[in-house]
């Protein structure tokens, strides 16, 4: 839980998929994912990321360089596994917005949904990005290393 300046006391998920972000429905901070002004979505999202990067210190167990928050992924909330697509918008590095669903934070949600059991091994989900509607689609699998 991290105190948004704003939106109050709010719960973020942090998930790493080459680079760490937080995540957070965008409800929770009275947004809507597909229909609010783009401009409305970066400054909550920035606003999470900094009370995040404030209030937490990430660690990476291989390498302190990638012990940061890249940035913040608002969606549409909907986590448990669906055949349609789950809608988010990537904000990240100096507010910039990413016209797809954002590789490495797809790869960071899936690990995350995984986690939760929300999504099962080989289970491919499809993931939307608000801003363009661009479509990625991923799956957890088991490291054979």
């Amino acid at each position: 839980m991290v105190d948004v300046p704003g939106c109050g006391k709010v719960v973020v998920d942090i998930a790493y998929g080459g680079a760490f972000y937080a995540f957070v429905s965008a409800e929770k901070l009275g947004l809507d994912i597909c229909s609010s002004k783009t401009r409305d979505i970066v400054d909550a999202a920035s606003a999470v990321t900094e009370a995040v990067k404030a209030q937490f210190k990430i660690n990476h167990p291989d390498s302190e360089d990638l012990a940061f928050l890249y940035g913040t992924i608002l969606t549409d909330g909907k986590d448990a596994y669906t055949k349609e697509p789950t809608t988010n918008i990537c904000v990240f590095a100096d507010e910039q917005v990413d016209r797809s669903p954002t590789g490495s934070g797809v790869t960071a949600r899936i690990a995350l949904q995984y986690h939760k059991g929300l999504l099962e091994l080989n289970q491919t989900r499809a993931f939307k990005s608000s801003a363009t509607g661009s479509v990625f689609t991923g799956k957890a699998v088991r490291d054979l290393l």
